[in-house]
């Protein structure tokens, strides 16, 4: 379930000086398996606030633990309110998985919205067909492409860098788009420097009925000059939530590098370096239950991860 995490917590990066509060974190471990999201957390929310177009919690697939959140079909509408800010630099990331057979996905973010409101205000629609391809609508004009495998996990990540109105597009670590935040995506007209929610619709990119399911969502806050860009290598943890050993898969990039879990205060608890192995395993026997990120790092190149130990 949704966790509000203190924010005193900092993850600081060596590429340029700035540290990042993560201020919003869900995984769905803790929810009940078909029901709502919204109607299990108030801290989401749906389009127009009633219970019909939740988004369920589903067993189906998970990128970790168990449970994810399945967006079928354009009766789903399901939203995840942030802020609203209107200063400072955000990162929205989040895994998602489109299974064989389905006809694509959609989400967007959103400048205003409001579930007992009619005025909305759009900064980027993102769209992925049935074969993966990756399209976007920002300021008013289409765009792309990129490229996601379908039935696997892949990682998303939305930046609204508000003090320099500037929008950043991320798919799998990559940077793909860049845009300038504030303009109104309906018109491409100016509009509202402002960040307000993601909006996650069971539609696809013909307007049809989409399928797909969401994992491990988070919001950070940084606190920098620019906006920071993940690094392309990624690394899984496996099993998440995990009792005893953890493995740190697809380590490709960090080898020979450094592998460190933090505490939610920040505090460095356990540290080990990476060999050769694609897969390095850590014992947290010892940590108590509760949250921790594990950080790898090789160099500049660093990717944070969210791990569960149960």
């Amino acid at each position: 379930m949704k966790r509000l995490l203190p924010v005193y917590f900092l993850l600081f990066i060596t590429q340029g000086v700035f540290a990042q509060t993560l201020l919003f974190s869900d995984d769905f471990e803790n929810y009940t398996v078909g029901g709502g999201v919204a109607a299990q957390n108030t801290d989401w929310d749906t389009w127009d606030g009633s219970a019909g177009v939740d988004g369920t919690v589903s067993s189906d697939y998970a990128s970790s633990g168990d449970n994810s959140v399945i967006i079928e079909g354009t009766g789903v509408d399901l939203v995840l309110p942030i802020g609203p800010y209107v200063s400072g630099k955000y990162d929205i990331k989040w895994k998602m998985f489109i299974p064989n057979g389905s006809s694509g996905a959609y989400f967007n973010a959103m400048h205003v919205w409001s579930s007992n409101s009619t005025t909305y205000e759009w900064a980027v629609d993102v769209f992925f067909d049935d074969a993966g391809e990756v399209t976007w609508v920002s300021g008013g004009e289409p765009g792309g492409t990129a490229n996601v495998n379908i039935a696997e996990w892949f990682d998303v990540q939305v930046t609204a860098d508000l003090d320099n109105d500037e929008g950043v597009l991320y798919i799998n670590g990559s940077l793909v788009h860049t845009f300038q935040w504030s303009l109104n995506n309906a018109n491409g007209n100016p509009g509202t420097n402002q960040l307000a929610a993601i909006d996650y619709f069971g539609t696809d990119a013909a307007n049809g009925q989409g399928l797909y399911y969401i994992d491990d969502v988070e919001v950070w806050e940084s606190t920098n000059v620019g906006v920071s860009q993940p690094v392309a290598p990624a690394f899984s943890l496996f099993p998440n939530p995990a009792a005893d050993i953890v493995v740190l898969q697809h380590l490709n990039g960090f080898e020979g590098g450094l592998a460190q879990v933090f505490d939610l205060t920040g505090k460095l608890v356990l540290q080990a370096n990476l060999n050769a192995a694609l897969n390095r395993e850590l014992n947290v026997t010892a940590l108590g239950r509760g949250i921790y990120m594990v950080k790898v790092s090789k160099g500049n190149h660093q990717v944070t991860r969210k791990l569960v130990i149960k």
